[in-house]
């Protein structure tokens, strides 16, 4: 399709589509955009340099792997020949029995006339349909929430609007909190709390373990057990996605955290 410049509504129904293919089973649809400068990069997933080596990665991922629950597109345009399409996915498995969210960055160019995707970013998050992310205290978590919450204790709690009443917090037993659309969500040991601030608000009040992982993300380093690739491990066992363009700031940040310093 040849273009002069971009439109944004244009390359959002785009990038839907190519999705949309993808979760159907059917790569030819994200292949045919490519050009030979794509880049791509996954959580979990090595750094791919040009279309080649993507199609190669991924020409086997045929046949329906999930269905679409909820998406979000966000275009943000770069010039008259570039943009952006930022966004969440929702999906699950056919079965319903597991749930992944993935946030994503695509970047498009205008080259030669034609809309190619040369850049390709996405984070995962998974969990099973049903439950929450709450800790499962078998004897070591509860050990060890135990004695985190001993050598940090509460003081004052947070004072928390929960719809309409005031819910009494202590910042300590917060595993993390996310920014879900309109609400933001305090997930604790024992419970998950829906709360009426914006996260930025939260930040404020809460201590300097807290840390901004990730876009609508503040973890609380003191139950990371685990830094990996783009990602970082709660002792929950979930997660959180680190974008690919801060995270040797973001280990480096957390590293110090955790130790203290």
């Amino acid at each position: 399709m040849a273009k002069e410049k971009i439109n944004l509504e244009e390359l959002t129904a785009l990038t839907k589509e190519v999705f949309h293919a993808q979760y159907a089973g059917e790569p030819e649809k994200w292949f045919s955009y490519l050009c030979s400068d794509s880049i791509y990069l996954g959580t979990g997933e090595p750094l791919l340099l040009g279309g080649s080596a993507i199609r190669e990665r991924f020409k086997g991922f045929e046949g329906k792997t999930a269905d679409i629950v909820r998406e979000e597109y966000f275009p943000i345009r770069l010039s008259d020949y570039a943009a952006q399409v930022c966004g969440e996915i929702i999906v699950q498995n056919p079965g319903g029995t597991r749930c992944a969210i993935t946030h994503f960055t695509i970047g498009w160019r205008i080259i030669r006339g034609k809309i190619r995707m040369v850049h390709q970013h996405n984070s995962y998050e998974y969990m099973q349909q049903g439950e929450s992310d709450v800790l499962k205290l078998d004897v070591n978590t509860m050990r060890f929430v135990r004695d985190l919450l001993l050598d940090y204790p509460s003081g004052r709690r947070m004072a928390i609007r929960s719809g309409r009443q005031t819910v009494f917090v202590n910042p300590h037993s917060i595993l993390y909190v996310q920014s879900q659309r309109n609400r933001t969500e305090l997930i604790c040991v024992d419970r998950v709390i829906s709360c009426n601030s914006p996260i930025g608000e939260l930040a404020k009040q809460l201590p300097k373990t807290f840390y901004p992982l990730h876009r609508g993300y503040l973890v609380n380093t003191l139950y990371v057990v685990a830094i990996r690739r783009f990602e970082a491990e709660l002792i929950s066992g979930i997660c959180i996605p680190i974008p690919a363009l801060t995270y040797q700031q973001a280990k480096q940040d957390l590293q110090r955290l955790i130790k203290g310093e």
